[in-house]
């Protein structure tokens, strides 16, 4: 059997990037846990009251929520009808497809949201606070900068 070799950079490359997936692995994990134990929600419910906390004004289609997300259209349907029985979004037709619905956060989602994104920012800023704000800014904007030449391809 032959053995894969690698530029030392390849080498590098693949730790940077098991390190990257292992960290934000991680941190979901400790955000979901706390969002569980304090509020009996999760990462996925969080996610989508934030979206929705931005669009509060005019909503968002099932497709649009989805495509913000990450998620399927098929997982993100469950998810926003049991959301929906919580009372915390309102899933209404629209009028001009009735096929289609618009998505929109409700009073009591968005004040759950606004209390869970409170705590966030500080059980994130915990989980962060080995890194000196220096380190957290080049390291952001290396990041971003990765994810645009990623865009590009």
């Amino acid at each position: 059997m032959s053995e894969t070799k690698y530029s030392k950079r390849q080498r590098e490359i693949l730790k940077l990037w098991i390190e990257l997936l292992r960290y934000s692995n991680k941190l979901e994990q400790i955000i979901d846990d706390k969002l569980r134990q304090n509020y009996k929600q999760n990462i996925s419910r969080f996610d989508v009251l934030s979206q929705l906390e931005r669009e509060k004004k005019t909503g968002l289609t099932v497709g649009d929520l989805a495509s913000r997300l990450i998620a399927s259209k098929g997982n993100i349907t469950g998810l926003i009808d049991r959301m929906q029985e919580d009372e915390l979004i309102l899933k209404t037709s629209r009028k001009d497809d009735r096929r289609s619905f618009i998505i929109s956060i409700t009073d009591k989602g968005l004040e759950l949201f606004n209390e869970m994104a409170e705590n966030n920012a500080k059980w994130v800023e915990d989980a962060l606070s080995a890194i000196d704000i220096d380190s957290m800014s080049d390291f952001t904007k290396f990041l971003n900068q990765a994810r645009q030449n990623l865009d590009l391809d």
